[in-house]
């Protein structure tokens, strides 16, 4: 199994779930997503949006190295902070949401064996100057959306939304 088969796989898990949980936040009142329930990033909507940002900084980043994310890159909003609210409405974070985990997808699937030695470097948040291992990137990329699900799928557990199954055993196969 070649390295990049682990992240088309989670890029597809990704997709699902996180279209699974926003549908399952959607049956939350606007009032109850944008409650401070004490999350990182706030509340439902402040942390879709965190997570929908994390996402765009670590796709500008690579975007240097893989010039193929520009153009698709182009379409959305360039976030400031971390903490930023990009899409208000979550109907419209679940529709750019689809979008950017389609572009995920395309471009994992491009990924070839040589990638596996590539090297990042870019500027963090901090304004410091780093230089990792792509798969390192990737691992936290697809970990960073984990850990915050996590936080939404506690708070949909506390108001009794049915979120259905999260593990990655669950996703339905490719076809």
């Amino acid at each position: 199994m070649q390295w990049s088969d682990h992240y088309r796989r989670y890029a597809r898990y990704n997709a699902w779930i996180n279209q699974s949980l926003i549908q399952a936040s959607l049956q939350l009142n606007p009032a109850e997503l944008n409650k401070d329930h004490q999350l990182f990033f706030h509340s439902l909507t402040g942390t879709w949006n965190h997570i929908f940002i994390g996402d765009l900084l670590w796709l500008g980043r690579l975007r240097h190295i893989f010039p193929i994310l520009d153009d698709a890159l182009d379409q959305w909003p360039k976030p400031q902070h971390l903490d930023e609210i990009l899409f208000p409405d979550l109907h419209e974070l679940a529709h750019q949401r689809q979008i950017l985990d389609e572009l995920f997808i395309h471009w994992c699937d491009l990924l070839r064996e040589a990638d596996s030695q590539a090297v990042l470097e870019y500027t963090n948040t901090r304004d410091e100057q780093v230089a990792k291992p792509l798969p390192q990137v990737l691992q936290h990329l697809f970990n960073h959306q984990t850990h915050h699900r996590g936080q939404i799928t506690a708070v949909l557990s506390q108001l009794e939304v049915d979120y259905g199954p999260t593990d990655f055993l669950f996703m339905p196969e490719d076809d």
